[in-house]
């Protein structure tokens, strides 16, 4: 083989390698941009079930946000669709949903804050014709140290926990810690 066709081969495989890194860089530095900068908002949670014993020591968060099949979607809504949630600071660390959008709010009130989601179940009633559904955010899941699970789920159920979560202008939201009693506990590593 000449030389000539040898160098492109190794051009070609540096590049596909230097793609990937910089891929691999880019996410890492988007989430360590999102949990330095993201806006701060602590948030109540809810008990969810089941738990998958195969993927490790996790626990399942739910939020009174989040819908349990009955929030009220954009009539066009599939599976899978993006949406922005507006959320209201109400009492304490309790957030309500205010409106669900299919594009990112042009104003919001203070005391407002848009998360990023996508529906992943929805449903049409047949008797009103309104689209329900529920949206998954991508902090519905946490992992906590080897044998810590069950009891951060102990205190999920008895409602002594909240999750601290990181929110980008963009409605990018990751959770940066857990909170009990006022206390950040188990915080998210920055990589």
């Amino acid at each position: 083989m000449s030389e000539q066709p040898r160098n492109k081969i190794w051009m070609a495989v540096a590049l596909v390698a230097g793609m990937q890194l910089a891929a691999l860089v880019w996410m890492i530095a988007g989430r360590i941009s999102l949990l330095k900068s993201g806006r701060e908002m602590t948030v109540e949670v809810v008990p969810v079930d089941p738990r998958d014993l195969f993927r490790g020591e996790y626990v399942i968060l739910g939020y009174t946000f989040s819908g349990t099949g009955d929030t009220s979607l954009p009539d066009a809504t599939k599976r899978g669709d993006r949406l922005y949630a507006t959320l209201k600071a109400a009492e304490g660390t309790k957030w309500d949903l205010v409106t669900v959008t299919p594009s990112y709010p042009e104003k919001l009130e203070p005391g407002q804050a848009v998360l990023s989601g996508y529906a992943s179940d929805v449903w049409r009633n047949s008797e009103n014709g309104r689209v329900t559904g529920r949206i998954r955010y991508g902090i519905e899941t946490y992992f906590v140290p080897e044998g810590k699970g069950r009891a951060i789920e102990e205190m999920v159920r008895d409602k002594k926990i909240e999750a601290l979560l990181a929110v980008s202008g963009s409605g990018q939201a990751a959770i940066k810690a857990l909170v009990i009693d006022g206390k950040r506990v188990h915080e998210e590593p920055l990589y």
